[in-house]
C-alpha cells in the first residue's frame, strides 16, 4: 500500500478559521508572500486512486514554492457553498474543485471572490468569468494509446472497457479506447460496460465477469476504486488490464498496461503560474502536445519489442499531426 499524509479540514474548522479571519478585519488584506494556501475541494475522499494522484500535485507545489496546502473532502452537498467561502474568506487562491457537484456550486461563488483564482478539473461547463479556469486533462489520446496496445495484444479478438457512470468525462475514456483499437485492428470486438458506482470494488468485480464471460481476455478499467474490483476480476480470470490515470503495475501483474492522466503535472504547473503571477483565465487544456505522459515508460519496457515499435512510431504520428486520433 502506498502512504499518502493529507492535510484534511473539516467543513467546521474551516468555517470557525473563516469567520475568525472575518472578525480580525483581515479578510481583504492579501496573503504575504511566504502565506500562500492552496487548496482543492473534492466530494471523493483521499485514499480513492484519482483523488490521490491530483494530490501528488499539491504536494509538489509545498515541496517546490513553500506554499500552504489544504485538502477538504466535500462529503456534505449541502455544505459546499460554505466550504468554497471559506477557503476564499481565508484568502487561499488558487482553489481547485474537482467533480461537477463541487463544480457547479463554485461558478456561483466565484463572482464574490473576484481576486481569488479558481480552477474547475475536468469540467465542460461554460463561464465567462475571469477568475474561473477550466483545467482539462483530456484521456482521450492516453486511451487512444491503450486501445491500440489492447487490438495488439488481444488473442480472442475480444476486448472491454469499464468506466463507472456515463458522464462526459468518462465517456472520453471509452471512445478513445474504442477508437484507437479499431485503428489498430478493425476486426476487434469491444464490450463497453458501467459499474454505476465510483466507489465499489465488488461492483467493478461483478461487472468485470459479465464482458469476460463473452470472451474478453483484456479489460482497460476507468471506473475509480471500482476499478480495483476490474483489476482484481481480471486477476481471477488470468486475463490482462489496462490501468487508468496513475501507474496500477503495482495492484496486480496482470496490469501489463496504464494509461495516465497527468493531472498532478496540470495541478503542478498551473498552480505554479498562478502563484507566480501567470494566471489566465479560460480553458487550458493537457495532452501530448504539451509533453503529458500517455503511458509509462515501465510498461512500455516490458511490451514486445515490434509492438514497442509500433507504439513509439504512433505516438510520433499523433504528435506531428500525421494520426488525427480524434477522426477515428
Amino acid at each position: 500500500m502506498k502512504k499518502h499524509v493529507f492535510k484534511i479540514i473539516s467543513f467546521s474548522v474551516a468555517l470557525l478559521m473563516a469567520l475568525t479571519v472575518v472578525a480580525c478585519g483581515q479578510s481583504d488584506d492579501p496573503p504575504a508572500s511566504d502565506e500562500v494556501l492552496v487548496c482543492l475541494i473534492t466530494e471523493v475522499p483521499a485514499g480513492a486512486p484519482f483523488t490521490d494522484l491530483t494530490w501528488r500535485g499539491f504536494e509538489r507545489l509545498q515541496s517546490d514554492l513553500g506554499v500552504e496546502i489544504t485538502l477538504i473532502e466535500a462529503m456534505d452537498v449541502a455544505e459546499i457553498p460554505e466550504q468554497i467561502r471559506s477557503m476564499a474568506r481565508l484568502n487561499a487562491s488558487p482553489i481547485y474543485a474537482m467533480f461537477d457537484t463541487v463544480n457547479e456550486v463554485l461558478l456561483e461563488i466565484a463572482p464574490e471572490f473576484p481576486d481569488v483564482k479558481f480552477f474547475m478539473i475536468d469540467c465542460e461547463i461554460e463561464h465567462n468569468l475571469p477568475n474561473v479556469v477550466n483545467l482539462i486533462v483530456d484521456p482521450y489520446e492516453a486511451s487512444f494509446i491503450a486501445g491500440f496496445v489492447a487490438a495488439k495484444t488481444t488473442e480472442t479478438g475480444k476486448i472491454g472497457w469499464i468506466g463507472h457512470l456515463d458522464h462526459p468525462t468518462i465517456i472520453r475514456f471509452r471512445d478513445g479506447f474504442t477508437a484507437g483499437a479499431k485503428y489498430a485492428d478493425p476486426s476487434v470486438e469491444v464490450f463497453p460496460a458501467f459499474t454505476g458506482d465510483a466507489n465499489d470494488p465488488v461492483k467493478g468485480q461483478e461487472t468485470a465477469r459479465i464482458i469476460i464471460a463473452e470472451g474478453v481476455d483484456v479489460i482497460f478499467q476507468s471506473a475509480n476504486q471500482s476499478g480495483l474490483g476490474v483489476i482484481a476480476a481480471c486477476a481471477e480470470a488470468g486475463i490482462k488490464a489496462i490501468g487508468v490515470d496513475d501507474w496500477q503495475g503495482d495492484i496486480d501483474p496482470v496490469v501489463f498496461w496504464s494509461a495516465l492522466k497527468d493531472i498532478d503535472g496540470a495541478i503542478y504547473e498551473t498552480g505554479r503560474d498562478t502563484i507566480e503571477g501567470r494566471f489566465r483565465s479560460g480553458r487550458i487544456e493537457f495532452g501530448l502536445a504539451t509533453n503529458s505522459k500517455a503511458f509509462d515508460q515501465r510498461d512500455f519496457d516490458r511490451l514486445p519489442p515490434e509492438l514497442q515499435d509500433e507504439v513509439r512510431q504512433l505516438v510520433e504520428d499523433i504528435s506531428a499531426g500525421r494520426v488525427d486520433v480524434f477522426a477515428n
